[in-house]
């Protein structure tokens, strides 16, 4: 047993793009798990809803910058990846895994949610349960509405995160303060604010991979059909270009003009 032990604790890699890799996987499923998680509990105590659900969200993103930060930079968002690399923050390259990675880590965090609550969510209508998983926009909201709510607010995003970032920027926090500010910002500025017409999806492995999730292990088409199927696409169409909007606007009006 101990040199098992002493075997597992030996395992290393000198690979960037598999430490990446693993960083990113590891910190979306825990950001993923936890969020999802909360949105289960909620579901049994509606009237936690109004603060809970913000507030886990933006904790399970610090906590998972924490994990995973110090080795890939804790994006955990195809459109944090992408919008970095658009401005070169980010080398192009190391988009794959790091995509592959968040992707991964969402389905992957999604399942283990649902593996921790599927006695309790298996009671309940379909209908119901799946947007533990993925976002829905209300059923008032058309898909432009809910496709510029996407955009706006992941833009917003980005843009908060691109200034926190900033090594230029003199207001910028501590590194050990980053994560904790960008999931204030997550809980605060963003889900509280823009979570009425779509629910703040803001990440699109978020979405998507619970979604893909939900519709394997039972819940079939309904996640996807939702809205005559105008509405799945939206948070990952959306928030990609959102983040890289997010990122060029504070790059064209903050960041070229420190002195």
């Amino acid at each position: 047993m101990e040199k098992t032990l002493k075997r597992l604790s030996s395992i290393r890699t000198e690979s960037d793009i598999l430490r990446e890799f693993l960083a990113e996987f590891l910190g979306t499923l825990t950001f993923v798990c936890i969020g999802c998680s909360a949105n289960a509990v909620m579901l049994q105590m509606p009237e936690l809803s109004l603060i809970n659900g913000p507030l886990s969200w933006g904790l399970a993103l610090s906590v998972s910058i924490y994990v995973s930060g110090g080795v890939s930079g804790g994006h955990l968002n195809p459109a944090v990846s992408l919008g970095l690399a658009s401005i070169g923050k980010l080398q192009w390259k190391k988009l794959l895994h790091y995509f592959l990675g968040q992707y991964l880590g969402a389905f992957v965090g999604s399942l283990l949610a649902y593996a921790i609550y599927n006695q309790t969510i298996d009671r309940m209508p379909n209908d119901i349960t799946w947007p533990i998983f993925g976002t829905k926009s209300a059923s008032h909201i058309n898909a432009g509405s809910a496709f510029l709510d996407q955009i706006i607010s992941t833009m917003f995003f980005l843009m908060i995160i691109c200034s926190l970032t900033d090594e230029d920027n003199p207001m910028k926090p501590s590194k050990g303060l980053l994560p904790f500010a960008i999931g204030f910002i997550n809980f605060g500025s963003m889900i509280a604010s823009f979570s009425y017409n779509c629910g703040g999806a803001l990440n699109p492995a978020r979405d998507l991979m619970p979604r893909i999730m939900t519709a394997i292990f039972g819940w079939k088409s309904a996640p996807f059909a939702y809205n005559d199927y105008n509405y799945f696409w939206i948070p990952i169409v959306a928030c990609h270009l959102g983040g890289i909007l997010g990122c060029w606007i504070y790059r064209l009006m903050i960041g070229n003009h420190w002195k």
